[in-house]
């Protein structure tokens, strides 16, 4: 299949749609988050822009499972979109051709047709955000996608410390621009810290996170792990339900979306076996 744009035989209007769902891998180094915005260039509409080219100059439109802030980057986010069936291009055929298409830091790691109704926000069960911080020597590699603090050695402290977060809290002090937040209460399902090396892998497992929350409880977390807190005042600032109480805000680029699960249980299968960098 080549690469060329598609010249639709018969008006848009008259296309039916099937649902789809894609999960992307990218390096957001180079963009401005996932949704689309005024201010930069987004990891969605890269895609869009893609498939609109894909399906002969047809707009579509796709939803993604989060709103990954600027420079964070993702193993497993879903975004779910209708495909015309017109022309007909097979849901494998898409996968390829719009791989092909796209840059090679963004990667459609699967396309499957979905039932009507499926939305890849609004369906999901849960998440899986993954920080990475470097405490050796820096390299290349390393310092792409993780937080060097060559101090943070207290690492029985940070998984005391972590398992504060877990449950169902009110996380105002761990986010960002609260008054544009509804509702800041939201269900961390799990916590653990896993270690390879000099790298330290945080995970946190929840139905919902808030804007720059994970970076949020990371910045404060780091304190702890580098004996500058005791565990129990990650407590103590989720209980304060402000954001003056919080520390600083973790750099965008160890984050990484790992997972997002559409089963109820599914997050149970969740491990970090490794840095999230070489899972891919």
């Amino acid at each position: 299949m080549s690469d060329t744009i598609i010249n639709p035989a018969r008006p848009a209007e008259d296309a039916v749609e099937r649902t789809v769902k894609m999960e992307l891998a990218y390096d957001g180094t180079a963009y401005h988050g996932w949704q689309r915005q005024p201010n930069g260039i987004t990891v969605q509409e890269v895609v869009e822009e893609r498939l609109c080219k894909l399906f002969g100059g047809r707009e579509i439109r796709i939803q993604g499972s989060s709103r990954t802030d600027a420079g964070v980057h993702a193993l497993g986010l879903v975004a779910s979109c209708k495909l015309p069936d017109h022309p007909l291009i097979p849901t494998w055929k898409v996968h390829k051709a719009l791989n092909r298409l796209l840059p090679p830091d963004i990667r459609i790691r699967s396309i499957e047709d979905m039932p009507e109704g499926f939305n890849a926000r609004f369906s999901a069960h849960a998440k899986s955000y993954v920080y990475v911080v470097n405490t050796g020597d820096i390299n290349p590699f390393t310092n792409r996608y993780s937080w060097l603090l060559d101090d943070m050695t207290d690492i029985e402290a940070l998984r005391k410390a972590i398992k504060y977060l877990e449950g169902e809290h009110d996380f105002s002090t761990f986010t960002v621009d609260r008054g544009s937040i509804d509702d800041p209460v939201r269900l961390i399902l799990q916590t653990d810290v896993t270690t390879f090396g000099p790298l330290i892998c945080m995970r946190f497992i929840g139905t919902g996170f808030l804007y720059k929350m994970v970076r949020s409880m990371v910045g404060a977390l780091v304190f702890v792990g580098r004996g500058k807190l005791p565990p129990k005042a990650i407590k103590e600032m989720l209980e304060a339900k402000n954001r003056l109480a919080c520390k600083d805000t973790a750099p965008a680029k160890g984050l990484f979306l790992k997972k997002v699960y559409y089963q109820p249980e599914e997050w149970r299968t969740d491990r970090v076996d490794s840095p999230p960098f070489w899972l891919y």
